[in-house]
Formats: structure tokens, C-alpha cells, sequence
């Protein structure tokens, strides 16, 4: 069984994808049971999502004001559903 630390250790390999299949479903196993490591790779795929959105509206150079606050408020909402 996986650690909390080994699993943080790992977490971006994770969600990037970079990982076997056994090392996929030994995460998955620790994700079950603790509900902090769970928390943690929740709010790491958050803070990817987050700032691809924000790097593609840059990328699109339409990143004004209005962009960056609907990724707020979706990010907002986002965090509202999971508490």
C-alpha cells in the first residue's frame, strides 16, 4: 500500500497520465481510503485545469477581464460543488 507521501510524490504523474497501469490502481486503491490525498489530487486537477483555461486564453490574446472572470466564477462554482 502506497503512502500519503508516496502518493503526493506521484500525483502529477498521475494526472498528467504518466503512470502504469498497476501504479494507476495502486493510487486508486489509497485515493479510496483517504479522504486527504483524495482532496489533495482533486485540487491539483483544479489548479491544471485552471491554468490551462487561463494559458489558452492568453494564447488566443483575448485573455481580457471578462475571460479571467469567468474562469474565476467557474472555478468558484467548481468549488462550491465539491464542499
Amino acid at each position: 500500500m502506497l503512502s500519503c507521501k508516496d502518493v503526493t510524490e506521484r500525483a502529477s504523474d498521475l494526472i498528467d497520465g504518466n503512470l502504469s497501469a498497476w501504479d494507476v490502481l495502486q493510487m486508486r486503491l489509497h485515493l479510496a481510503m483517504c479522504k486527504g490525498c483524495d482532496a489533495f489530487i482533486g485540487q491539483l486537477r483544479m489548479t491544471r485545469d485552471v491554468t490551462r483555461s487561463v494559458a489558452e486564453a492568453e494564447t488566443r490574446q483575448s485573455a481580457d477581464a471578462a475571460d479571467i472572470e469567468a474562469i474565476l466564477c467557474q472555478l468558484h462554482e467548481s468549488k462550491q460543488g465539491d464542499g
